[in-house]
């Protein structure tokens, strides 16, 4: 080998060995969005960071968070109403007594933030006297199945997400029931058919507005 030849190789090492050294030190961020550390145990959880909301979700059978969305946070409303009162008498010869008013007070109110009404199903999808399990999407555009109810007086809706291993329910007369571990629920209640069973704890139970022919969820 010439000796321009070996200078040439030698060249390419050195420009493949700083190429190298480039790609190690790139920091993490430019691989993926940054997830929360905090593991994710229970379908349903939520957890605020870096600015992001994050919800834990069921994929290929592994609980993990979703890839969040941006939330505000939202700022107290401040309004201070201070209210000084001073008497003064026009007659000289009136009273020197006098009582000095209190200092006025802020006040500090904050107020939540208002549900989002999200339009969820037909009238005609939920008959009367039956139970029906309806997939639809949240207000942030994540997959939400609710279990709806409708009674003689008035229309129940719950998550239909089991409180055990978040399998969605299924109606099964007058209860509803967990295909995966078998667990009932009441479905117009939401408590579960045995306190001792898996998913123990009560279906969520969701807020309902029906108007105009269509079934809308009043989502926080």
């Amino acid at each position: 080998m010439s000796e321009q030849e070996s200078e040439k190789k030698s060249r390419r090492e050195s420009i493949r060995l700083l190429f190298t050294a480039a790609l190690v030190t790139l920091p993490i961020s430019a691989f993926g969005n940054a997830r929360p550390p905090k593991a994710c145990k229970k379908v349903g959880d939520v957890v605020i960071y870096k600015g992001k909301k994050f919800t834990c979700v069921k994929i290929n059978k592994k609980l993990v968070w979703d890839k969040g969305v941006p939330v505000k946070e939202a700022l107290p409303n401040k309004s201070a109403t201070p209210t000084p009162t001073q008497s003064a008498s026009p007659n000289p010869s009136s009273s020197t007594n006098s009582s000095p008013s209190p200092n006025p007070t802020p006040s500090i109110s904050s107020s939540p933030q208002a549900p989002v009404k999200v339009l969820f199903a037909k009238s005609p999808d939920v008959p009367r006297d039956n139970t029906v399990v309806i997939n639809g999407k949240d207000q942030y555009g994540r997959p939400l199945s609710v279990a709806f109810t409708r009674t003689q007086t008035s229309l129940i809706a719950l998550d239909a997400s089991c409180t055990h291993a978040g399998c969605i329910v299924r109606p099964q007369g007058k209860e509803l029931a967990c295909p995966c571990h078998f667990s009932i629920f009441d479905s117009e209640t939401g408590k579960p058919g045995n306190p001792f069973q898996q998913g123990a704890y009560p279906l969520s139970r969701l807020e309902v507005l029906e108007e105009s022919g269509s079934i809308y969820l009043l989502l926080n």
